[in-house]
This record gives C-alpha cells, sequence and structure tokens, in this order.
C-alpha cells in the first residue's frame, strides 16, 4: 500500500470515528502538561537523521496545541512532519496535520502559520533560533 492510500484509509477511518484533538489551549503550560503525560521521549533520533520532538505549537490565533514535530537534521533541524495528538479513552495517538485539521474547532486560516518551540533544545537545529521562545 502506498502512502497516499495510506493516509485515505486513515483519513477515513478518521471521518467515522472522528478524533479528539487536543489543544487550543489559551495558555502554553496546558501544552505542556499534555505533553508531559506521553511518556515518549521529549526527542527521539529517527532514521535518515530525522528527529521527532515533543514541541508546543502557536497558532496564528495565538492559541497552543502539544504536538510533535518531525526535524531533518541533514537541512539545519527543518521541520518535515507535525502531529497533532488525539486523546483516546486510555492512550494518546499522533495524527498527521493535514489529517487532524479538520477535527479541530478552529479553521485552517485561524491556525496557520504556526510557531513552535520543542521542549529540549536540539543541537544542530539551527531553524528554532529563539529557543526557548517560539520560532
Amino acid at each position: 500500500m502506498t502512502t497516499q492510500e495510506q493516509m485515505n484509509e486513515l483519513l477515513e477511518q478518521l471521518k467515522e470515528n472522528p478524533p479528539k484533538i487536543i489543544g487550543g489551549y489559551k495558555k502554553q503550560g496546558w501544552a505542556v502538561k499534555a505533553l508531559e503525560k506521553i511518556s515518549n521521549p521529549a526527542v527521539e533520533e529517527e532514521e535518515n537523521n530525522l528527529i521527532t520532538a515533543k514541541a508546543v505549537l502557536k497558532a496564528k490565533d495565538e492559541t497552543y496545541y502539544p504536538a510533535f514535530v518531525t526535524l531533518d537534521m541533514t537541512n539545519n533541524g527543518q521541520v518535515v512532519g507535525v502531529y497533532l495528538i488525539s486523546e483516546t479513552e486510555e492512550q494518546f495517538e499522533l495524527i498527521p496535520y493535514e489529517l487532524a485539521q479538520p477535527f479541530t474547532d478552529k479553521s485552517e486560516t485561524e491556525l496557520i502559520p504556526f510557531t513552535y518551540r520543542t521542549l529540549e533544545k536540539i543541537t544542530g537545529d539551527q531553524v528554532q533560533t529563539n529557543w526557548p521562545e517560539f520560532s
């Protein structure tokens, strides 16, 4: 199955059982608290020089979302993936932003452009020039 087919299948599953996307907080501390509940490390090294990190997204409308971002360290930390978090009964699920956005209570124009900050400083990340502030 191709990646596009997988995305289409996931979108159909989400339409059948809409996820509860967490976020839209007025204070970034709530987004940090949500990330602290997730047992994944703050920074994980992946294959192909990618890093996945817990992050707080700041939406255009000044609200905050807990998320995971994937950074390409061969390109100085360029963001190559953003995953919003859905809370189910006893677990959290990561949903690619492109699929999760329709299930937020915001329009895309209220959300984008996001700025972000990872919970931990990442060595070699030259994109987050303002860390620990939002970049």
